[in-house]
């Protein structure tokens, strides 16, 4: 008998005082992120789920079919999949009752079968994001101008204070109104030393 397909997951590495890159995607990388209202509730969500747990959320940026986000536990104890599970849940409620109340057409890509008999809506791609550990400031900050440039490199726009759906704005420019999703000061520690991270990330630009 043939062995069942293995299903692969992202492992986690919930250690004090490290920040932490994650990286998920769309149900089959389909670039379902292109409606304000739908980021509008992730965004929502991913604030919501900082909140709840105690997680800053230090840059972000939402791209057509995945997402980083730069993240800093502010608990010695914490579960980074339980964040991500109740950020992923509640956004993917929220998209896909907006969804159904519309009649979309684009629910025939997202129906999936669970188990014999039993078939289901999916937004998110199954299993885990992948998350990298972060224990520098200058890793840290190389990760949020990752997130920056991301848009431009995609030729989505010409730089990055034009892509709305990052963090840019509000790390380099020091916009607050209007902005979508708060981000929080970066005056936690790595490495054991305080670091003013988001004025030397404006000094880079």
């Amino acid at each position: 008998m043939p062995e069942p397909p293995h299903r692969k997951r992202a492992r986690k590495f919930d250690i004090a005082g490290h920040a932490h890159f994650l990286t998920f995607s769309c149900y089959q990388r389909l670039p379902l992120l292109t409606n304000d209202a739908w980021r509008t509730m992730l965004a929502t969500s991913i604030r919501t789920a900082c909140d709840k747990y105690r997680i800053a959320l230090w840059a972000y940026v939402f791209m057509p079919e995945h997402v980083h986000l730069l993240l800093k536990p502010r608990c010695e104890s914490y579960r980074l999949a339980s964040f991500e599970q109740s950020m992923k849940t509640s956004s993917a409620m929220s998209i896909l009752n907006a969804l159904k109340q519309e009649k979309s057409p684009l629910l025939e890509k997202l129906i999936v079968q669970e188990r014999p008999g039993r078939w289901i809506y999916r937004f998110w791609q199954e299993g885990g994001g992948h998350d990298l550990n972060i224990w520098t400031m200058k890793k840290a900050i190389e990760k949020a101008e990752y997130c920056h440039n991301n848009p431009v490199k995609r030729r989505l726009v010409p730089s990055a204070d034009r892509w709305r759906w990052s963090s840019f704005r509000w790390l380099v420019q020091g916009m607050r109104e209007g902005e979508p999703l708060r981000v929080d000061d970066w005056s936690e520690m790595l490495e054991g030393e305080p670091v003013d991270a988001e004025r030397a990330h404006r000094d880079r630009h």
